[in-house]
């Protein structure tokens, strides 16, 4: 009984103990591969990028997403209050 509380002690103060000495170095940890260089000039160069977030937009698509979304979540939102309201008596 008393073994296990002393070793779970132990464990805890290691455990703070290394956090708090990772916590005070300042630069962030680097990939220290030797090879990374050679692993990055052996990728294939990507003729066509794929940007997700990029212009042009089609103006049609985004403002029917975009009433879509404001539509069922308000649907959904008046549905659940008409449900809980005929449900507690409220509305009949």
């Amino acid at each position: 009984m008393i073994n296990n509380t002393v070793r779970t002690a132990a464990r805890t103060g290691a455990a703070k103990r290394a956090i708090s000495s990772t916590a005070a170095r300042s630069e962030p940890k680097m990939h220290k591969a030797a090879v990374f260089k050679q692993l990055e000039a052996s990728r294939p160069v990507d003729p066509h990028p794929h940007p997700v977030f990029e212009p042009p937009y089609n103006k049609v698509v985004v403002a029917g997403a975009i009433i879509g979304v404001v539509t069922s979540g308000y649907g959904a939102m008046y549905f659940g209050m008409r449900h809980q309201q005929y449900k507690q008596g409220y509305w009949k």
